[in-house]
This record gives C-alpha cells, sequence and structure tokens, in this order.
C-alpha cells in the first residue's frame, strides 16, 4: 500500500473541495459490516485492516502508525510529513484535513465509500474512542480510571532507520498543560561511555499538548535527531511531576530509584545500517 499521508504537491484544488456530508453511518464495501461515522468503527473496519500493515511496527509509513495503540494521537492536529502545514486531522474541518485529502486521490485501498464516512467523523469533531487508550476496543472504561502512559512513538526498543520528526506519548486521561515543561519530561541522548551506564545529553524539543486531544504530549526536537541512541524521560518528584486535568498524578510506569520515570528507549541508525 502507497504510503499513506504522503502525497506531496497537494494543490488548492484540493484544498477547497466542497464534499457532501453522508449521514451518520455508510455501507462499506471493505467490510461486511457497516461502517459509522466513529472512530472505534473506522479503525476497526479501516485502519487496523487496510492500512496498518504498512503503517505499524518501528518504522511506519510516513511516521504515521495507524494500529489502534496509536492512530489517533498522530492523527488529531498533527501535522503531515510531506505537507506539514496542513494536519493530517483537523475536527470539524474535513476539507483541510490531510486525511481525507489524501484519500480522496489516492484511497490507498480504502473503498471510496468509506471516505464520506471518515470524512462525517472529522465534521462531527473527531472524537476519541477506546481504542486510542492503547487497549483495542475491548478496554474497559474502568482503564481511563487510572493516569498512566497507555503508548509512544517511537516505541520502546524501535530501531529508526529514519529521524521521527516528533516524539508522541500518550496518556489515559488528559494533560494538565501547565504540568508540562522542561522539568517534568524530556527527551535525552545516550552516548555510552566506558564502564558506565553512559552519559545523557538533553535534546532541544518544542512541547506541546495537542490541541483537541490533551491527551497526547508532542515533543518535537529544534533539529533532526542525529544516529545514537534517545530516552523519553518523565520527572516523579513532587512539583515537577506531569498532572492530569483532574488532579491525578502519573501511576504508571513506576519511578526508577532515580526518581525519573524512562517511558521510551528507541534508536536512530545511522544511514549506512538503514540500507
Amino acid at each position: 500500500m502507497a504510503a499513506l499521508l504522503t502525497l506531496g504537491g497537494c494543490g488548492a484544488d484540493s484544498m477547497n473541495m466542497n464534499m457532501d456530508m453522508p449521514a451518520a453511518s455508510s455501507t462499506s464495501s471493505s467490510t461486511s459490516m457497516t461502517l459509522m461515522a466513529t472512530f472505534d468503527s473506522i479503525q476497526a473496519n479501516v485502519f487496523t485492516p487496510i492500512c496498518a500493515s504498512c503503517h505499524g511496527g518501528a518504522n511506519p509509513a510516513a511516521n504515521l502508525a495507524l494500529d489502534a495503540m496509536h492512530s489517533y494521537n498522530d492523527l488529531v492536529n498533527v501535522p503531515s510529513s510531506e505537507q506539514p502545514t496542513i494536519v493530517r486531522v483537523k475536527p470539524f474541518d474535513p476539507n483541510n484535513s490531510y486525511l481525507i485529502i489524501h484519500l480522496q486521490k489516492q484511497g490507498d485501498g480504502a473503498p471510496s465509500v468509506d471516505v464520506p464516512v471518515i470524512a462525517q467523523w472529522i465534521s462531527d469533531g473527531a472524537m476519541p474512542g477506546m481504542s486510542m487508550m492503547g487497549g483495542g476496543m475491548g478496554m474497559s472504561m474502568q482503564a481511563s480510571a487510572h493516569f498512566q502512559v497507555s503508548a509512544t512513538q517511537p516505541n520502546s526498543g524501535d530501531v529508526m532507520t529514519a529521524p521521527p520528526p516528533r516524539v508522541i506519548i500518550g496518556f489515559t486521561q488528559e494533560l494538565d498543560a501547565s504540568s508540562v515543561n522542561p522539568g517534568s519530561v524530556r527527551l535525552e541522548r545516550v552516548d555510552p561511555v566506558p564502564e558506565s551506564s553512559g552519559s545523557m545529553t538533553t535534546v532541544p524539543t518544542v512541547m506541546s499538548v495537542t490541541p483537541g486531544n490533551a491527551r497526547a504530549l508532542i515533543l518535537t526536537p529544534s533539529s533532526a535527531l542525529s544516529p545514537g541512541n534517545y530516552q523519553v524521560v518523565l520527572e516523579s518528584s513532587v512539583g515537577s511531576d506531569l498532572r492530569s486535568q483532574l488532579g491525578a498524578a502519573l501511576s504508571a510506569p513506576a519511578p526508577q530509584s532515580s526518581g525519573l520515570r524512562v517511558v521510551a528507549r528507541f534508536s536512530v541508525a545511522p544511514p549506512a545500517a538503514a540500507e
């Protein structure tokens, strides 16, 4: 499948298209089920069976993971890799959502009858579903009672063949944006030191809580990550820890003896190793 959302050179006609919004549901030719204009239905009937084979794993196409653990946080108000001035999904505005622009041009295996239903979901505000929490469609609502990390991209252990343009940390509750600062979360480069566990250097990043999805925290490196090892660290000391909008302190993962929580470790491979 061609890389979803990597189409370059979208013209003005695509940006100003007038789409007829469908009813709340439509019969999808991709499955025998009825595709509905909800995130969970789109995930189960379009993203998982059609897209996730390419947009998943350690190096998802276009740095876009469309498996149930990552897709919502990778889509809503996140810039397209090929058209950074356009976000992949802009709530209430399907005409300016790169997902719709690309699917209407390319399809990438999604039946054309599915596209208006996806557009309707965006037009309705691109609301989340249970699958964005990292447990798939069967996760209990009780899981969100605990404030914890639900997923990261890159995943811990991933070896990236190209520098990721951003690191996304997903949570099970909405973040209190006032608790997000360089003292509460950071991206570190880990340089090997003989007879030592390594030397950590903080990587300058721009931090943002995704508009329309306060469960996602985005760290955008100020410059492309060079080959090497990296880790995402959350502080757990009182006054420097992340909090949810409900006032909850982060319950998982547990802090290490240093008082820090390393939520992901990943590597960027040198060019020779990526070939």
